[in-house]
């Protein structure tokens, strides 16, 4: 019910901001509908004591999770964007790492659309043995409705040639539908 609640405000704001009705448009949508919701909100209100405060402590519960989730998804980010491998440590191990380079295609996730992340240090320092060649992937959703198939693969080189490391950044609009198979 809240939600309808504040729903029906923020339409409000678009009638007046992106629609350019007049205020007095507005403020009759808003009255009318609040009206209607004010009534079922207080309704629901009522039953609080008979048992509605079960879905308000489990609706508490989920914004508990759902806060921490985000909070600790947003610390890595900003761990990751300040703890970046410079590229002149990478350059001075060589274009073998450092390690031995075995056949294949090694593919490496990681948040950032540009330079090296902090977890590569670890792989370097505590694998024996590395693909020859280092695809670091990167899956970015964009504030469009759909980016089209020859648009959506950004592909360049990390490092120098010899090195054979490069980025790949998968751009997916908010419409598009996520498929692993690319």
């Amino acid at each position: 019910m809240t939600v309808m609640f504040v729903t029906t405000f923020l339409m409000a704001l678009v009638i007046i901001f992106v629609w350019q009705k007049s205020i007095l448009v507005a403020s009759i949508f808003l009255l009318f509908f609040w009206v209607i919701e004010g009534v079922y909100l207080s309704a629901a209100f009522l039953k609080v004591h008979q048992g509605g405060w079960v879905p308000l402590v489990l609706s508490f519960f989920f914004l508990i999770v759902m806060y921490v989730w985000h909070y600790g998804i947003r610390r890595k980010y900003k761990y990751d964007l300040h703890n970046k491998v410079s590229l002149k440590w990478l350059l001075g191990l060589g274009p073998s790492l450092g390690i031995v380079r075995v056949p294949g295609i090694g593919l490496i996730y990681s948040e950032l659309a540009t330079g090296i992340p902090a977890i590569f240090t670890h792989f370097v320092t505590n694998l024996p043995a590395f693909h020859k060649v280092l695809v670091f992937v990167c899956v970015k959703s964009v504030p469009v409705p759909h980016v089209s198939p020859e648009e959506r693969f950004l592909i360049g080189r990390a490092c120098p040639r010899p090195y054979r490391m490069y980025r790949c950044i998968v751009r997916y609009g908010y419409k598009d539908i996520k498929k692993d198979d690319g």
